[in-house]
């Protein structure tokens, strides 16, 4: 890897660590753990969605999102129900509390981004989504790949029956 490569790693690993910090200072004494972000925002998105769909849609185990399920269901977070046909299948569902929590979220997170995108024209702007958005696909390509040569949770979620929410 030459020189320019590394250094785009290293401004990449230290933009995301400045990122987190800032959300965990911001979050501090909130009602969940920042990590519960992407889930919380997810359902707060969706409505109503089953654990299997969260766990494809943010690329992450089943069991990492029936964990982090059960510890905003303790929190008063979301309540899970069983799915109408198949009670294996549990969905996740926003409490009132869960709502306003996302929504405290959802401010938050824009005051980071409104401070990390200061100074930008939106010219820059529209470049910078544009190459997000080619490094995703490039990404979501090689995922795609990888699922295919090393088979694991995520590509056995996808092989599954899709799951409809009632």
């Amino acid at each position: 890897m030459d020189g320019e490569a590394i250094r785009l790693l290293e401004l990449d690993r230290k933009n995301h660590a400045l990122y987190q910090s800032c959300v965990f200072h911001l979050l501090a004494g909130e009602e969940f753990h920042p990590s519960q972000l992407p889930m919380l925002w997810t359902i707060g998105q969706t409505g109503p969605i089953s654990q299997g769909q969260v766990a494809r849609m943010l690329g992450v185990s089943r069991a990492a999102v029936a964990v982090s399920a059960k510890r905003m269901e303790r929190a008063g977070l979301v309540r899970r129900e069983r799915g109408c046909g198949d009670h294996r299948r549990s969905l996740v569902i926003l409490t009132p509390k869960g709502e306003e929590v996302a929504r405290r979220a959802q401010e938050l997170q824009k005051k980071i981004l409104d401070r990390r995108l200061r100074g930008f024209t939106q010219e820059e702007l529209r470049r910078m989504m544009e190459f997000y958005d080619r490094m995703n696909r490039n990404l979501e390509g090689y995922r795609e790949e990888l699922e295919r040569r090393f088979p694991g949770e995520p590509a056995e979620a996808e092989n599954e029956e899709e799951e409809a929410v009632c």
